[in-house]
């Protein structure tokens, strides 16, 4: 983005009289991202002062403390304009997977995981992870190990009241992040997609599904649409309250197969260089890209059944016409010779 010009306005010439530190310290550090993007439009100076390394990190660390990692800071301060260009990247959801060039299946850079949930804006779980797997195996990222499970602090529920609360207040964040090629993306619907799966008498556990869908592959096809999908699982514990057992990433055709290791890589890959979707109304338009999704996978499915018993029929066809023609063969040469 160029700075702005600096054509005299009243906006301006009145900024101008304000100290920078009093703007740095007072004003820009109590604006969300979307506010502070636009404030870096209303003159050349806010966009300076706008620009602050140190202000985009605060930022990214307070939205996602996962960035606060070791790894991400490195990975984060390589991008065009370090963490102000990777907020831009996450903030964001794939909406079609295209790439300006194509895409070398064997050699794909491996992606980094970062996932951040909340409950109720307070942070209660952050893990970063790496994925490098291009195998023929159902692709998915497994954050926990099984016997690993995080405090949370949250009261396990014990009425309809409580667990409402629950599914309304827990947000998840997992953004995808290439390092080589410097781009990232966010595959979660941020809230749950799904009514929670309860199992309170049986193990205790709530599950959570969080969702993305979008555009991968020609109009038609099994990859017409993919969903990323995210299943988190909370776990009762002796103390009363839920522990995140389980968290995990695999993506769906449109008739609900998981894709192996190679094919995700590449889809994802060209979900980060594709267009992106809508910042506003993340969680609505996730649960409505999610629901159209499940239609169309429906009406895939109740098709391909219904050609079944025509392909059957195509089958049968061909068999007797090949039995025909082998019985007139046999005749003629029977009589003849």
């Amino acid at each position: 983005m160029d700075p702005p010009s600096l054509a005299g306005t009243s906006s301006s010439s009145s900024i101008s009289t304000v100290h920078p530190d009093i703007i740095e310290t007072h004003i820009l550090t109590r604006l969300d991202p979307t506010a502070l993007a636009s404030a870096s439009c209303a003159s050349s100076r806010l966009y300076s002062l706008t620009s602050n390394e140190t202000l985009w990190t605060n930022i990214c660390n307070s939205t996602w403390p996962s960035t606060n990692h070791p790894r991400l800071r490195h990975v984060i301060s390589s991008f065009p304009k370090g963490p102000r260009s990777f907020f831009s990247h996450a903030f964001t959801n794939p909406d079609m997977a295209t790439a300006s060039s194509p895409i070398n299946l064997d050699c794909l850079p491996g992606l980094i995981s970062a996932v951040d949930i909340h409950f109720q804006e307070r942070h209660i779980f952050s893990k970063v992870v790496e994925t490098e797997t291009t195998d023929s195996s159902p692709f998915r990222v497994d954050l926990l190990e099984p016997k690993d499970p995080v405090p949370t602090g949250i009261p396990h529920p014990v009425n309809e009241e409580m667990y409402q609360e629950i599914r309304e207040g827990l947000k998840l964040s997992w953004i995808l992040i290439d390092p080589i090629g410097r781009r990232a993306m966010n595959v979660s619907s941020y809230k749950p997609v799904t009514a929670a799966e309860r199992r309170w008498l049986s193990t205790g556990e709530v599950h959570l599904r969080y969702a993305w869908v979008f555009s991968a592959g020609q109009e038609g096809s099994s990859l017409e649409y993919v969903k990323c999908g995210v299943t988190a699982t909370f776990s009762a514990s002796h103390t009363g309250e839920m522990h995140v057992s389980k968290v995990s990433l695999h993506l769906e055709d449109m008739f609900g197969k998981h894709l192996n290791g190679k094919d995700s890589l590449a889809i994802l890959h060209k979900g980060m260089m594709g267009k992106r979707g809508v910042v506003k109304g993340k969680e609505k338009e996730g649960r409505r890209r999610y629901d159209a999704y499940k239609k169309m996978r429906r009406i895939k499915i109740l098709l391909g059944e219904a050609r079944k018993p025509l392909k059957r029929q195509r089958t049968l066809d061909t068999l007797f016409l090949a039995f025909s023609v082998f019985i007139f063969v046999f005749l003629v040469l029977h009589i003849f010779f």
